[in-house]
């Protein structure tokens, strides 16, 4: 059993490295093969399923970084099954802060926004009654903030980074991806209300953070590119940022391939220059590739969905193609209000960008 054991640790770090490395196909088999060898544990006591619980915790993460978000819902609903039965204590609560922060993240990414709102809720009053723990609360606090963003929630999501961003400063947080992160989440809130000046400061102290971070994180540099290439974007500076979002672009494609969901991300940012600067065709292929992996992803009838066919159809208007951006905006709307209702500031934009269209 012992023995069993150390093999199935020494698996799980070589999935890991194997991950870091950028071979995330060969990453997720060996994970497998480290859960494979752990028994279910037979009692309450965390030690018994420590190992299983890690091993769960990166399998999601795996999924989660491959945007196959059903695989990481139901690897985090395993890890989340295992910490309930364990006995409360220090080390299981934080834990359970972890998995259910991952599970809320989870399911507002395939639109369940209810469910993350109960799930992110669960956390952050756990997190708050975890003893020797002050910045505990900051993951959930900043994961809520992502959550009002999307629902158009702008106030709400302000205060929930702020508040994170306090604590982690009052109690001494110096985890640079930890402030990376809030930071890269408050210049997408100031780019999601067209504050592009404001949102500079942060977007830029994100880039500067997350490079100073140790370990690197690699995926977390590209996420803030993107935030800083589509800010400068806002600025009108569409030379600088055609060539940050290009840079993390190439890094996204190099690591996972072309069809990941942050490729489609880019792409999406990329079209909106080439729109600018009069290149259609550059612009319309851009976003038709980014709507085909979002699809993919993320099935027919998602918010981001909706996002890359109100965008698609300006570039149909753009070039007098009227018919197919009528189109383009009716399946928008309908998608629009049915995930995020009438008065979303998304759905609000793309109804005046249709009565632009009959005027």
């Amino acid at each position: 059993m012992i023995l069993t054991a150390i093999k199935a640790r020494r698996l799980h770090n070589k999935a890991r490295s194997l991950w870091r490395a950028g071979q995330g196909e060969r990453a997720g088999q060996v994970a497998l093969r480290a859960l494979e060898l752990l028994p279910p544990p037979r009692g309450k006591r965390l030690s018994q399923a420590a190992d299983r619980v890690a091993t769960l915790v990166t399998l999601a993460q795996f999924a989660s970084g491959l945007a196959e978000h059903d695989e990481a819902h139901s690897r985090c609903d395993e890890a989340l099954t295992l910490l309930e039965q364990a006995e409360p204590g220090y080390r299981r609560d934080k834990w359970l802060v972890e998995v259910l922060v991952h599970q809320g993240n989870t399911q507002r990414l395939t639109a369940r926004f209810s469910e993350a709102l109960a799930t992110l809720t669960r956390a952050l009053e756990i997190s708050q009654h975890v003893p020797d723990a002050p910045v505990l609360p900051s993951g959930p606090l900043n994961a809520l903030g992502i959550l009002a963003k999307d629902l158009g929630d702008y106030a709400e999501a302000a205060r929930r980074y702020n508040d994170a961003l306090q604590l982690l400063r009052k109690n001494g947080g110096r985890n640079s991806a930890q402030l990376a992160g809030i930071h890269h989440n408050l210049a997408g809130l100031a780019y999601a209300q067209g504050f592009f000046y404001q949102a500079d400061d942060p977007a830029h102290e994100a880039v500067r953070l997350r490079r100073s971070a140790v370990p690197p994180d690699l995926d977390g540099l590209a996420a803030d590119l993107s935030v800083l290439g589509s800010v400068l974007a806002g600025q009108e500076r569409f030379e600088e940022a055609g060539l940050v979002l290009s840079e993390a672009l190439a890094y996204w494609r190099s690591r996972y391939g072309d069809s990941h969901y942050e490729v489609a991300v880019q792409l999406n940012s990329l079209a909106a220059i080439y729109q600018t600067r009069r290149e259609y065709s550059s612009a319309e292929a851009a976003l038709d590739e980014a709507l085909a992996i979002k699809r993919n992803l993320l099935g027919d009838h998602h918010p981001e969905i909706a996002v890359i066919l109100n965008n698609l159809a300006t570039v149909y208007t753009d070039t007098g193609r009227k018919w197919a951006a009528a189109n383009c905006y009716k399946e928008a709307i309908e998608i629009f209000s049915q995930t995020l209702g009438g008065n979303h500031p998304s759905t609000l934009i793309c109804l005046q960008n249709q009565r632009g269209l009959a005027e």
